[in-house]
């Protein structure tokens, strides 16, 4: 999708095959109090639009849209017309609910040359917000809402390929180009990043193996211009290392298992050379597909398991666009990708295995596979130096009878890095619950044969980060986010569609900002 801004351009002419523009709540019938958008758009249609608005009751609610046939009183097809709510109300998040409306009525009208008339910041998207960042909210919005599943349909089967956004077109005034543009383009960045973490999840698990998986790491390293570096550790290489958890999930399968490390160092970055410490880390759950092992999943409970890499595929995702915008903090993802299958050589209930920091963990469950490789990767990290590390994870199913599909859980160690992690998601609209971890639990994962066993029973959720957390340590800040019941959708929900929803990209992107400056 490419983009294009016009400054002091009639929208009424404007070259695009749908016009959306935004409407406040009860302006459309007093064109007095209405935007010069809203005014200049409804004249040119001799009133037409503003009678259809009255018969069908539009009145600009957010979330509310209304299609009208220009029937070449204008240059465009048709316009929508969004609702924006009242003026005095208005903020970011209405203004994301506004525009994902309107995107998504543009995309049923099967519109590839999409325009916005001038939207004024701090109008739309009340105090705080500047030109560039409503932009920004346009622009990944529209990537992420045009987004199509990487499906394996072909037109021999009768597919025909969806219709696309291929250009995106915002009229503003001349004193906002810039900004306009700064904005789209980083929005932009962002969209694709979502996208590209949805589209690794998608993948089939035949196709998204843990090898084709450092292709991909490898792939985002070398588009980076030279800022992202690429370390692939091999069985050999995680042997030496002694990451005997994450070797024990992959024993049961064909696929080798790898970990991944990416690190972005902007340019003229300016922390310590001498020192490996990332500012920020993000570990990403990437097993390929799980099935279970010994304790097998049962009732289909391995149907959609190739997502059980969504946490990987955010954070490749995410460093990839950090680097894009060039923010100056130094990232580091890691990734331990392996399959979970049933074989003679599985990893068995009541085994005990010594893990990378030396913590020797009992084997309760092997469907409980995902924190043991998170727990060799988070000790990969902090050999590293690392000190802030945020974890992302298809954790738990105990996660969905607290926060449902709707949002994620974060369990952390700290809690000023904590609040920080959680501020960050819910100014992207990323919701997510700041669950206590309540000193009761931390002995669930006791056991008489090892240090730790790794199923604790309920709440499952908090005991997995309780197991997490005793190899995370207090000396660091850490944050676990538990996305089961977010990273894949069965509906559709805001800008995310079904399936793959690439949960946490934009969160991580904002919390990269925020440490930044």
């Amino acid at each position: 999708m490419k983009f294009k801004t016009t400054s002091a351009t009639n929208p009424a002419t404007a070259k695009v095959d749908t016009l959306l523009v935004g409407v406040f709540e009860g302006e459309v019938n007093d064109l007095t109090n209405a935007t010069d958008s809203a005014r200049s758009v409804i004249l040119a249609t001799a009133n037409a639009a503003q009678r259809q608005a009255v018969a069908e009751g539009f009145k600009g609610a957010v979330g509310e849209t209304l299609v009208h046939f220009s029937d070449n009183r204008l240059t465009a097809k048709n316009v929508v017309f969004y609702g924006l709510g009242a003026r005095d109300k208005t903020s970011i998040f209405t203004f994301r609910k506004a525009v994902t409306a309107a995107l998504k009525r543009a995309k049923a009208l099967k519109a590839e040359v999409v325009g916005f008339t001038a939207l004024d910041a701090k109008s739309v998207a009340g105090e705080g917000t500047d030109t560039a960042k409503v932009a920004e909210t346009v622009a990944s919005y529209a990537a992420m809402i045009d987004y199509v599943m990487n499906h394996q349909k072909t037109a021999k089967g009768g597919h025909k390929k969806e219709t696309r956004f291929r250009k995106l077109h915002l009229i503003v005034d001349a004193a906002s180009l810039d900004a306009t543009e700064r904005g789209l383009e980083a929005g932009f960045a962002v969209g694709r990043a979502v996208n590209f973490a949805r589209d690794l999840a998608n993948e089939p698990a035949n196709e998204l193996t843990p090898h084709a998986m450092t292709k991909y790491a490898r792939g985002v390293a070398a588009a980076s211009n030279g800022t992202i570096s690429c370390t692939v550790h091999d069985r050999k290489a995680l042997k030496k290392m002694g990451a005997n958890l994450l070797l024990a999930v992959s024993q049961g399968s064909e696929e080798p298992p790898y970990l991944m490390d990416l690190v972005y160092t902007p340019a003229g970055y300016k922390g310590d050379a001498s020192s490996e410490a990332a500012q920020l880390t993000i570990v990403g759950k990437s097993v390929t597909f799980d099935s279970g092992g010994i304790d097998i999943k049962v009732n289909g409970g391995s149907r959609h398991m190739k997502r059980d890499m969504s946490g990987g595929g955010v954070a490749m995702a995410a460093i990839q666009v950090i680097a894009a915008l060039g923010l100056n903090i130094k990232v580091r993802a890691v990734m331990a990708a392996t399959e979970n299958m049933v074989d003679g050589k599985s990893y068995k209930p009541g085994d005990v295995l010594t893990s990378m920091n030396g913590l020797t963990v009992e084997i309760d469950n092997t469907d409980a596979e995902g924190r043991l490789t998170l727990a060799d990767a988070i000790e990969y990290a902090k050999r590293k130096g690392d000190t802030n590390i945020v974890d992302l994870a298809t954790l738990t199913g105990a996660v969905k009878g607290v926060t449902g599909d709707v949002g994620a859980c974060a369990f952390g160690n700290h809690d000023d890095f904590t609040n920080t992690v959680v501020a960050a998601a819910m100014s992207q609209d990323e919701k997510l619950l700041n669950v206590p971890m309540w000193e009761e639990f931390r002995a669930s994962n006791n056991t008489e044969m090892a240090d730790l066993k790794n199923s604790g029973g309920q709440p499952g959720s908090t005991t997995a980060a309780f197991f997490l957390r005793a190899f995370a340590g207090e000396e660091i800040n850490w944050v676990h986010l538990d996305i089961a019941g977010v990273a894949f959708r069965d509906r559709e929900l805001g800008p995310d569609p079904r399936g793959a929803t690439g949960f946490g990209v934009r969160t991580l992107v904002e919390l990269a900002r925020r440490l930044a400056k």
